[in-house]
Order: C-alpha cells, then sequence, then structure tokens
C-alpha cells in the first residue's frame, strides 16, 4: 500500500491509524525473518553436529568391532564422564584419527577417470 498524505477525504488520525498498522505489520514481519534465521542456524549446527557424530560412530565400529549402539554409548559415556557436549567428543574422536590415504588403486582411479 502506498503510503500517502491525508486528504480532505481522508482525516489525519486516520492516516496515522494506517501507518501505524502498516509499522507493525512490518515489525511482526522483521520478527518472523529474525525467528527462521534463528531456527536455520540451528538446524545447520544440528545436522553439522550430527555428521561428525555419525563419523565418529563409524571410527569407533570399525576399530572396535562394535555395533552402531555401542559407539554412540561410548560417545555418551565419555561425554558424560567429561562433562561435554557428545558432539565435542565426537569432533575429537575424528580427529583423533589420522585420515587414511587412498590406496594405490583408489589413487589410480581418480588420476585416470573414466
Amino acid at each position: 500500500m502506498p503510503l500517502e498524505r491525508a486528504t480532505d477525504e481522508q482525516p489525519a488520525d486516520e492516516h496515522v491509524g494506517t501507518m501505524l498498522s502498516a509499522v507493525r505489520a512490518l515489525v511482526s514481519s522483521l520478527d518472523s525473518l529474525e525467528t527462521l534465521r534463528t531456527e536455520n542456524r540451528q538446524l545447520k549446527e544440528a545436522l553439522e553436529g550430527r555428521a561428525v557424530i555419525e563419523r565418529a560412530k563409524g571410527m569407533l565400529m570399525a576399530r572396535y568391532g562394535c555395533g552402531e549402539t555401542e559407539a554412540f554409548q561410548m560417545l555418551v559415556a565419555r561425554s558424560q564422564r567429561e562433562r561435554r557436549k557428545v558432539r565435542a567428543v565426537a569432533s575429537e574422536v575424528v580427529a583423533e584419527v589420522p585420515q587414511a590415504r587412498p590406496t594405490p588403486v583408489v589413487a589410480h582411479l581418480h588420476a585416470n577417470p573414466g
């Protein structure tokens, strides 16, 4: 709705009321936008944390020959013992394991695709 000056047909009080309604709608929209931004940030953090936890579980499963549930219980137990978040413990587990170098076969496939 374009903003207009008060006219004889629209008294100043009515014009102020219309503008006030527009400002309230704008403030409400801005509040909604901020809420959506916060939710988006939280969801991204949760997804990133979940990916790290899944990776750490896989590493623990490979290292100890255990199942997924046991690997997660290991992460939870350590997080409780150290009073840290599971995500932080998982990040540490992932960082502790040196990254594997590609085998010669894998390196060859990457060098010669197709």
